[in-house]
C-alpha cells in the first residue's frame, strides 16, 4: 500500500517482528483473539490521532460492514441513503442495520436530492457512497 510495502523499514519491523512473536496468528482476531502487537498497534494509532482509543479490523470489509452496523444502532430512527453501486462491504453493513434504507441510482444526486427532500427535515440521515460526488 502507497508502495511502503518493499520500504527497508518496513521489511526490517516485519523481520524483527516474525522472528520475535512467529509468522502466523493462527486465525482472524476473531478467532485467535487479541495479540500484544494489536493492543500496542491500537495505542500508538490512539496517541497518533489524539484519541481515547483505536479499533484495527482484519480487513477493510469488515470495518465497513461492522462501522455501518454500528452507525444504525447510534442513530436510530434515521433513514441511511446508499449509491446503488456501493461495495458488498457496505451493502452487507447497511442489510445488517436496524435504519430505514433508500437506495439513489449511481452518482445521481438529483434522485439523491428527491429522497432526502420526502424525509422529515428533523429526520437523521445518513448518505453513503464510496467516491467523492
Amino acid at each position: 500500500y502507497l508502495s511502503m510495502a518493499q520500504h527497508p523499514k518496513v521489511v526490517g519491523a516485519m523481520v524483527k517482528t516474525a522472528q520475535e512473536t512467529g509468522t502466523g496468528a493462527g486465525g482472524t482476531r476473531n478467532i485467535s483473539g487479541t495479540n500484544h502487537n494489536h493492543v500496542l498497534l491500537e495505542r500508538e494509532l490512539a496517541d497518533l490521532h489524539g484519541k481515547e482509543a483505536a479499533l484495527v479490523f482484519t480487513s477493510c470489509y469488515v470495518a465497513n460492514e461492522t462501522t455501518l452496523t454500528t452507525m444504525s444502532k447510534m442513530l436510530p430512527d434515521s433513514i441511511l441513503y446508499s449509491d446503488q453501486f456501493n461495495h458488498a462491504s457496505m451493502i452487507q453493513g447497511i442489510r445488517n442495520g436496524t435504519w430505514q434504507k433508500k437506495i439513489y441510482r449511481h452518482n445521481d444526486l438529483d434522485h439523491l436530492e428527491s429522497l432526502l427532500k420526502q424525509a422529515p427535515i428533523e429526520q437523521n440521515k445518513v448518505v453513503a457512497f464510496e467516491s467523492v460526488n
